[in-house]
């Protein structure tokens, strides 16, 4: 007798609003700006391996990547980002 192939169950893919609570649970860092590229590496660095570890859909890191940003970066974000009517650099 032939076996039949294990059945592949649909999982669903989780809402924006699953990922963002699953992305606050382990404290992300945040991202201040400034001038030390250093500064900005680790911190990229910090939220590529916790999109790695969460395997978040690219459609939903933006959001709450930029959630992270504090002074200099919070003010590009408030003010250079709106003025360029262009998508968002991240």
């Amino acid at each position: 007798m032939r076996q039949m192939p294990p059945r592949c169950e649909l999982i669903p893919k989780p809402t924006a609003m699953e990922t963002i609570c699953q992305f606050n649970k382990p404290k992300p860092p945040k991202f201040e700006g400034g001038t030390d590229p250093m500064a900005y590496k680790e911190w990229f660095r910090r939220m590529k391996n916790l999109f790695e570890i969460m395997e978040c859909p690219e459609r939903f890191k933006v959001h709450p990547t930029t959630y992270q940003f504090e002074k200099e970066a919070e003010f590009w974000k408030a003010t250079v980002k709106p003025r360029a009517s262009e998508p968002a650099l991240i």
